[in-house]
This record gives C-alpha cells, structure tokens and sequence, in this order.
C-alpha cells in the first residue's frame, strides 16, 4: 500500500510540473517578472496542489516561491540537463513531511527548474489506519481460514479415510474385498485402482499358495500313507524273507518318489523366490539333449517305444545352465514315454529359426485336449490323475520345464490331438560366441 501510494502521489506531482510547463509557455513571454509572479500566485491558488511550488531559472534567481516554502527555506536543486523523470525527494516544512518532486523544463530556449510539493500528512494516516485494520483483522482472519483450511481438508480427505478403513477391514481371510472407487479422475481414483489391481495379484498368489499346500499334502499323503501300511505289515510276526524284501522294495520306491516330489518342491520354492542358482554360461545344446536322450532310452525300452533323435549338423550354442537343460529335454522326453502307449514312437529335434533354438519333442501318445492344454503347464495339474499317479507323476515336471525355459528367456508351447499325440516346442536364444 505504502509503494503504491507513493506512486499515486509521484505521478500527481509530475502532472503539476507539466502543468506548469504548459502555463509557463503561454504566460512567460508576454508579461514582466512581476506580472509573471502574480499570474503564478493566480495559478497556485487555482490550480492543483495548491500553494505548494517553486521556480526559479538557470542562474537559480527565483520568478516564483510559495510563502510556505521561502519562509521554510526549502532549498531546490538544479538538475544538469533536462531530466525525463523528475527528482523525488522528502523534507520536513514545519514540522510536516512534505514529498517534493523537482524537474527542469525549457521554455523558449531557456531552463528553468520547477519544484513542487505534497503533504503527506493524509498519506501516513491512512497507511496508519491500514495498518491497525492489518493487525485487528489479521488474527480473524488466519483463525477463519484455518477453519475453513480444516474443514476443506477433512472433505478432500475423507476419501482417504475410506480407503483406510476398507483396506484395514481386508485380511488374508477376505481378500475377495475391493476398495470403492471415486469417480473423480484424480490421484485417489488411480491409488484405488492400482490398490484393488495389488488386492487381485494378492489374492491370486495366495489362493496359488493354498492349493499348492493342498496338492502337495495329498501328494505326500499317499506314499506316506503306503510305506506306513507296507511297514506295519512288516512287522507282523509269520512272513517269509521273500515278504519282507518285497515289503523294502516297495518301500524304497515310496520313498524314491516322496524324495523326487521334494526336491521338486524345493526347486519351485526357490524359483518363487528367485533363487534360481543356474549357472549361464555357452553351452552346447546338444550334449544336453543327447544326456537327456541316454537317461530316457531305458524307460523307453522298458515299453519298446522308439527314441530317436533328429539334431542340426552344426553347433547350437546357448547361454544357460547344461544341467537345468539337461533336466528340461528329460522332462519332455519322460512325459513323452510315459504317455505313449507300447510300440509307439517319441522323437526329438533341434535346429536354428530366426536367431533362436528351437527343440520339438513329439510322441504318438493319447494326446491332451483343448481345455487340458491351456492348464498343461499348472503345477499339480495332470489331465487323468489316477494313471498320472500309477505312472509315478506328481504333475510337477511341466511346471518345472516351463519355469527352465523362462529362466533361459525363451517360451514353450504345446500343440496336440486327442488320439494323435503331442508336440511340445521349446524356444531359447542361441548364445554369441565370441570369434
């Protein structure tokens, strides 16, 4: 208020210089000092401002002093050339702060210097008013707008609050519960949206979590519930030695498959954890497929079914794991056997498409269905439960090719027909040997 106050009055001031300028002009030339004096004492008391200037030419002799001003000896500065903007100043004239303005005009060829002058008397009072207005209303006002901050605030907030209470109320138990979205196309609509899309990846891992804990409990229930019964018939007094290695026979199988169903647990667990622990590094692909190949021809003989092998002449190099590798041909190749009825056919080939190794095993077994094949890859999934079981499978071998395979960067897909067998094709990006 005070600067903007001052430029009011600075520009009042320089009008009345002006004003002057102009009078001088249609006055000085026509009439003598005296006359110039009475026609500026005229004009002072006419004009704006009031009584309040001074004028005085180049040599500094005065043609006109307010009464006020001489008697106070307000002293006037002579500028050196003539200014665009006029010298603003402060004095006090008995006992009243004055703001004067001085300027330097030219009329008729000649300087003169122009003095004008404003009480600030008014001013200060009003500056003085404002103030204590300032200091009254100053109070009332910060407690009204921390009022009304608080009650905006609590509005803006209590769609937070919501949040907080609906996401307070959801547990483990009822992870099927979602958050209400505000239709508010703001920062609380997309934390909402993200919070329920957490709450659905929440409840989908958890509900993974359980049915796996579930499978696996069945899928131990039944060795331990064989080698349990096998063990107390063991133990009864009257069986023959023949008996009793039957009994340990079967009872080392149990416990062969309750360790594999273990281990393969194990490998899951650290996979969810990201623990893979496989070494990458160049690898040959096909001394893999090949130790693969030698595990399974046993399993094959024992159903006569054929194993061939179909490799590509040239070297096919990978970055990856030669075990993990090995482990994923002989996943493949087993599920092959074990689903192919006797005299049938499993074959496996590898060669280079588009940068990649591309490894097909095919059979000639029964085949899995449509709805089966988009389920084939689950853990614990297995399209005829009770032959998978007979068979020794826990519906874990899939899962743990799949996840071989995404450790390698490359995908696997199945394609088969019912009655016609089954194709499953793994793609892996070669590795860059270094010439």
């Amino acid at each position: 208020m005070r600067a903007s106050a001052f430029d009011t009055i600075d520009e009042e001031l320089e009008d009345r210089i002006r004003g002057i300028e102009k009078f001088m002009q249609l006055q000085i030339a026509a009439l003598s000092p005296v006359e110039i004096r009475d026609e500026f004492r005229e004009h002072s008391v006419l004009g704006p401002g009031g009584d309040l200037f001074q004028v005085c030419d180049e040599k500094g002799e005065w043609l006109y002093r307010s009464s006020v001003l001489e008697s106070s000896h307000v002293p006037i500065r002579l500028p050196n050339r003539v200014a665009e903007q006029p010298i603003y100043e402060n004095f006090d004239v008995q006992g009243t702060t004055v703001r004067f303005a001085t300027g330097r005009v030219v009329v008729n060829s000649h300087p003169y210097t122009v003095q004008v002058a404003a009480p600030l008397n008014e001013f200060y009072q009003a500056l003085e008013r404002f103030r204590l207005i300032l200091w009254l209303s100053a109070p009332v006002l910060l407690i009204l707008a921390g009022l009304g901050g608080y009650f905006i605030s609590r509005r803006a907030l209590r769609p937070v609050d919501q949040i907080t209470s609906a996401a307070e109320s959801i547990s483990i138990r009822n992870l099927s519960g979602r958050l209400e979205v505000p239709k508010t196309s703001d920062e609380l609509q997309r934390l909402s949206e993200t919070l329920n899309r957490m709450l659905t990846r929440l409840g989908s891992s958890v509900q993974r979590i359980s049915q796996l804990t579930a499978d696996a409990s069945h899928e131990l229930r039944a060795p331990i519930s064989l080698i349990r019964t096998t063990a107390e018939l063991a133990v009864q007094s009257g069986r023959t030695n023949a008996e009793y290695h039957e009994d340990m026979v079967q009872i080392l199988a149990e416990a062969e498959r309750t360790t594999r169903l273990i281990d393969n647990l194990l490998l899951l667990a650290r996979a969810d954890a990201g623990e893979s622990g496989l070494q990458h590094e160049l690898t040959p692909l096909s001394t893999s497929i090949r130790e693969a190949i030698e595990q399974g021809r046993r399993l094959a003989a024992e159903k006569r079914i054929e194993l061939t092998a179909d490799l590509d002449s040239h070297p096919v190099v990978v970055r990856g794991d030669s075990e993990a590798l090995r482990r994923l041909f002989f996943i493949l190749i087993d599920n092959g056997i074990k689903y192919t009825q006797e005299g049938g056919r499993v074959q496996i080939s590898a060669e280079v498409l588009n940068g990649r190794a591309t490894i097909k095993v095919a059979d000639t077994g029964i085949g899995i269905s449509e709805s089966d094949q988009a389920h084939i890859f689950d853990r614990f999934w297995r399209v005829d439960k009770v032959r998978s079981r007979d068979m020794g499978g826990a519906g874990l071998g899939l899962s743990i090719a799949r996840w071989i395979v995404e450790q390698h960067h490359g995908s696997i897909e199945v394609q088969s027909k019912v009655g016609q067998g089954s194709t499953f094709t793994a793609t892996i990006p070669l590795g860059a040997v270094s010439s």
